[in-house]
């Protein structure tokens, strides 16, 4: 028996229906889930988001894969149901892909010039100002959350829109950061 899946914005869902699994990158590293997963509740990082939908075929007889790029959210697994909650999320074949390169090379820029480093990019926990002014640490998850406007944020969120598109150099690039 398959999983239920759907992955919802404040503007719509973008998908819902059954699917084989789902792998996406939670605070930590990569996470797939299977059918009659054990319940959980995570923050997901800017990653892409992969669906093998049930039922639904590529043209080459295989699987098909939905693909979506997430600026961070949330997930939730219940009862063999998995809830991806997002901010900002895009499918894969939505996803201007000039608009996404502009992006990079603007983040990247932005980066060249002292704003940017470490934190967003490896798995170092950081201190960074927290929503009430207090010190906390966070790592690449949660600096995405706490500070969405960094070139370094802005940069992982432009890969993950391209990677998404298939369309990032160096395709099987991952945009996340390393596991351990």
């Amino acid at each position: 028996m398959p999983t239920y899946v759907e992955l919802v914005t404040p503007e719509r869902v973008l998908h819902s229906g059954e699917a084989d699994f789902v792998v996406m990158r939670a605070e930590g590293g990569e996470i797939m889930f299977l059918p009659h997963h054990t319940d959980f509740v995570g923050a997901v990082d800017i990653c892409v988001v992969r669906v093998a939908a049930v039922g639904a075929e590529s043209g080459d007889g295989e699987a098909a894969e939905v693909r979506a790029a997430m600026a961070g959210g949330f997930v939730h697994v219940v009862d063999n149901r998995v809830t991806i909650l997002a901010g900002i999320a895009e499918l894969a074949g939505e996803i201007d892909i000039a608009r996404a390169r502009r992006a990079l090379v603007a983040a990247e820029a932005a980066e060249g010039e002292g704003g940017g480093g470490g934190p967003a990019t490896d798995e170092t926990a950081t201190e960074v100002e927290g929503f009430k002014g207090e010190k906390v640490l966070a790592g690449p998850t949660m600096l995405a959350l706490l500070q969405p406007d960094l070139p370094e944020v802005r940069a992982r969120r432009a890969r993950a829109r391209l990677e998404a598109a298939g369309a990032l150099e160096g395709t099987g690039a991952s945009t996340a950061a390393p596991s351990h």
